[in-house]
């Protein structure tokens, strides 16, 4: 996590030092059983025990090793594909362990697992179910048509069966549990969140971090997540309280102290203190290696819609594209629309559109804040909208790019107020000048998603009506 070329490289070494003790392991296949796995799934039937583990380790190390792969060398794409074959055969392996286990786990009672040999520990079945509900989850989660294109060379999602597996597994109380915990709590209170909010499941986090925190009370980890469970139900205070006792921890991965920053800067954002949140996107900006260019725009950004002066902004402006990062020969989206933003400050006078509020929808904050604030932003955006119509010249070089962000903004707040007739006007009027945008075409699609999500919210409230 901390990007570091030098430890990149060590933990490279290490990694294939543990694959080297795992082979020596593995069950050794001879040629013609090496050709035939090629297309058809190997018989674990000859296997022991410990082989079996062995192939489990070899897995769980080889997603390790993949993911170091693309960190290893981000400017080339040989690395990312390199990558992914690594994962292809780690969703592979998985999977032909999960065939294997559920087989002679169909055998029901210890007497009988015993007399057949059919038996294996909690430790392997719960690995097994961890690593191969891991896939399926994941995989789950992207969207239809890519998950299709995946499935025809193999890969398969099931959200259902991926999520049951992992939540098995973690109430197994073995020694990847742990990991099972840390895996359910970061798709409920991070991943959905940003994908499918309504499918948050209180009782799921509630009921892993009551556990945890009982067992491990000066737990950082774990205090960070009763941090993110606080940030969903709205108690931002609380939440920037709980971080602030994760930061008093004395250890010594300062990366978890980042994301602490990280949560504590929306926090001070949803709460519109906007130099709070400035003052830890500086901190991320100077001390983190994750993306100097996103903290530096989000410092400019917050800054910006503050009433305090700064006399650094134009020149963390100028610096934000010099940091920009490549992740398997890729640059990031969210990079270049930091830099994208932080150049239109530059070349417009040093002004930009409610920079702060922007960042907020982007990251969908916006339905996490108070009702209170929910009015006072719907404020600044038709103070903003009434400045547009007004001051002549305007600030920028596109009035019309700023007052569709205005309208798409309007349209998201109103609607989080529960006006979404309104709301869908303002989505109509909104892109009915879509073609007269002349720099941030990509608020275009996010108007479209906004539209698309109110008149589902319309329809299922009809159907409630019917019923």
């Amino acid at each position: 996590m901390t990007f570091d070329r030098e430890n990149i490289a060590q933990s490279l070494v290490d990694i294939d030092a543990a694959m080297q003790v795992i082979n020596s392991y593995r069950h050794k296949d001879g040629m013609i059983s090496y050709l035939i796995s090629y297309v058809k799934n190997r018989d674990f039937s000859t296997f022991t025990e410990v082989e079996i583990h062995a192939e489990l380790l070899y897995a769980e190390t080889l997603l390790v090793r993949a993911v170091l792969t693309f960190a290893e060398d981000q400017d080339s794409l040989v690395s990312f594909v390199k990558g992914a074959f690594k994962i292809k055969t780690c969703h592979s392996l998985f999977k032909e362990l999960y065939t294997c286990v559920s087989d002679k786990e169909a055998v029901k009672t210890a007497e009988e697992r015993e007399s057949s040999g059919k038996y294996y520990t909690d430790e392997i079945v719960g690995g097994i179910n961890i690593g191969w509900g891991a896939f399926l989850l994941g995989l789950s989660l992207l969207p239809p048509k890519i998950l299709r294109l995946l499935e025809f060379v193999g890969l398969q999602g099931d959200k259902m069966l991926g999520h049951n597996l992992v939540v098995e597994s973690e109430k197994m109380d073995i020694m990847r549990s742990f990991v099972a915990a840390n895996g359910l709590l970061n798709y409920q209170t991070i991943v959905l969140q940003f994908i499918k909010r309504e499918e948050y499941d209180s009782n799921v986090v509630d009921t892993i971090l009551a556990k945890y925190l009982d067992r491990y009370p000066g737990s950082v980890t774990f205090g960070f997540y009763d941090g993110r469970r606080a940030v969903i139900s709205g108690e931002l205070k609380k939440a920037i309280k709980l971080y602030e006792k994760c930061e008093e921890s004395p250890i010594d991965w300062i990366q978890v102290y980042h994301l602490c920053y990280w949560e504590k800067m929306w926090c001070h954002a949803m709460l519109l203190q906007w130099d709070q949140a400035a003052f830890f996107a500086q901190k991320l900006y100077k001390e983190s290696k994750w993306s100097r260019t996103l903290f530096g725009y989000q410092y400019l950004a917050f800054k910006f819609m503050s009433d305090s002066e700064s006399n650094d902004l134009e020149e963390i402006a100028t610096l934000v594209p010099k940091y920009q990062l490549k992740i398997g020969g890729k640059h990031l989206h969210i990079e270049k629309f930091a830099i994208r933003k932080a150049r239109s400050f530059l070349t417009n006078d040093k002004f930009l559109c409610l920079p702060g509020l922007e960042l907020l929808y982007i990251w969908r904050f916006i339905p996490l804040m108070s009702r209170e604030n929910k009015e006072i932003i719907l404020q600044m955006i038709e103070g903003c909208l009434d400045d547009i119509a007004n001051i002549v010249p305007y600030h920028t070089q596109h009035p019309l790019d700023d007052w569709f962000l205005c309208n798409l903004l309007l349209a998201v707040v109103t609607a989080e107020l529960g006006d979404h007739e309104h709301a869908l006007s303002l989505l109509r009027t909104a892109l009915q000048s879509e073609d007269n945008i002349q720099v941030d075409h990509f608020y275009i699609p996010y108007a479209h998603f906004e539209l698309g999500v109110l008149y589902a919210r319309r329809e299922k409230t009809s159907r409630l009506e019917l019923i």
